[in-house]
């Protein structure tokens, strides 16, 4: 299993950050290459809530289906798929001189058909390091200048 870890300060509360990317109304305008947000279950924040959308990466656009666990308000949540490629985001927001630190930590695993271990390396990784950050800097611009 890969695994990516990323983390950005942001100038804001750490109340006002977690309010807007807690809101799956919200993720398509800052995390890169996701759409079509489309709750799954009567909940749709917090622990159980569930969703389908679309994600592009690799040049493919791919259905991935997600479940939020251990969501605690102002600290962060895990989502795990259930449908599509194997993976587990884990987001971490930790209140920082009046700041805030916000981690996103991804792991997955490619099945063996779109290439293993060397495809990841050379191709998938560095793919998703890019999504990654380009995503926590928009949602640094947009907390910074909202």
């Amino acid at each position: 299993m890969t695994e990516i870890k990323r983390s950005i300060n942001i100038m804001a509360p750490v109340e006002k950050v977690f309010e807007y990317a807690s809101d799956y109304k919200k993720w398509s305008e800052f995390f890169e290459g996701v759409s079509d947000f489309r709750p799954m279950t009567a909940i749709t924040r917090g622990n159980g809530s569930k969703y389908i959308y679309k994600a592009k990466a690799l040049g493919m656009n791919v259905t991935v289906g997600t479940e939020v666990l251990q969501f605690k308000e102002n600290e962060g949540w895990i989502g795990k798929s259930f449908k599509g490629l194997e993976h587990q985001t884990q987001w971490i927001f930790e209140k920082s001189n009046g700041n805030m630190d916000f981690t996103f930590i991804q792991r997955y695993s490619l099945p063996f058909y779109l290439g293993g271990k060397l495809f990841d390396k050379m191709f998938a990784e560095p793919a998703w390091i890019k999504i990654i950050e380009k995503s926590l800097n928009n949602l640094k611009r947009i907390m910074e200048t909202e």
